[in-house]
């Protein structure tokens, strides 16, 4: 690998079928999109059916984990799901895109030890959401080992060999920042803002909160007694 310029830093993630089952809120408003896109990611266009696919399989996920815990189902709101899928599908597309840009490369042996590790988990979703869920978790994992050898070889090229995966990982989300600097991003406004890679839901710049209720709601912090006011069509399922 050759040497990096050093960029900002942003959130790293572990792999795991829990990391993927993220959930939020967020008060939707209008967008300015082509009809049908929830993000534009340099050349990759992600839809609003993706985005509503890998939702569905993480609503599924947490609803699964908590049967398995014995715990009764909880009530999560499917727009915050949508959230969490969009953070997934921008993480793995930006991932994708930097590491391809490096020419960097990912284990094969890593990547199925990843999802066959995972797949007791996928197995118990229903049956029509496990594909979704095992190509999110795929391009997910996919984009963090790329990055990982992006990170390694820089630190290598430091005169730093042995960096642990998280050092490397550490590493190449620091380099990843610059690229994403220089990226063309566009999210739909009604899931929120991409802030250094993060999307932030309840934008300030957008009418998407009309109490304090909403607003709360919008930045994740939403009461019980707010979810639980929630039509059924609302909450995942």
């Amino acid at each position: 690998m050759s040497s990096r310029t050093p960029s900002r830093r942003t959130r790293a993630r572990r792999t795991t079928l829990g990391a993927l089952a993220v959930v939020g809120l967020l008060a939707l408003s209008a967008c300015g999109l082509r009809p049908g896109t929830a993000a534009e990611i340099g050349a990759d266009r992600i839809s609003h059916d993706e985005v509503n696919e890998v939702a569905s399989a993480l609503c599924a996920a947490n609803l699964s984990s908590a049967a398995a815990q014995g715990a009764p189902p909880p009530e999560l709101p499917s727009v915050g799901a949508r959230v969490g899928a969009l953070q997934v599908l921008v993480d793995s597309s930006l991932a994708r895109q930097f590491g391809e840009s490096e020419g960097a490369e990912a284990d094969p042996g890593e990547l199925s030890a990843t999802l066959t590790q995972n797949e007791p988990g996928i197995a118990a979703l229903p049956a029509d959401r496990q594909d979704a869920f095992r190509e999110a978790l795929r391009e997910f994992t996919r984009g963090q080992l790329l990055v990982i050898d992006v990170g390694r070889g820089s630190l290598a090229s430091a005169g730093q060999g042995g960096a642990t995966d998280d050092q490397a990982l550490a590493e190449g989300r620091r380099l990843q920042a610059e690229f994403v600097a220089g990226l063309d991003v566009e999210i739909d406004p009604r899931y929120g803002d991409l802030s250094e890679g993060i999307i932030v839901p309840g934008s300030p710049s957008l009418s998407v909160a009309v109490s304090q209720t909403a607003t709360d709601a919008a930045r994740g912090n939403a009461s019980p007694e707010y979810i639980a006011g929630l039509p059924a069509t609302q909450l995942c399922s």
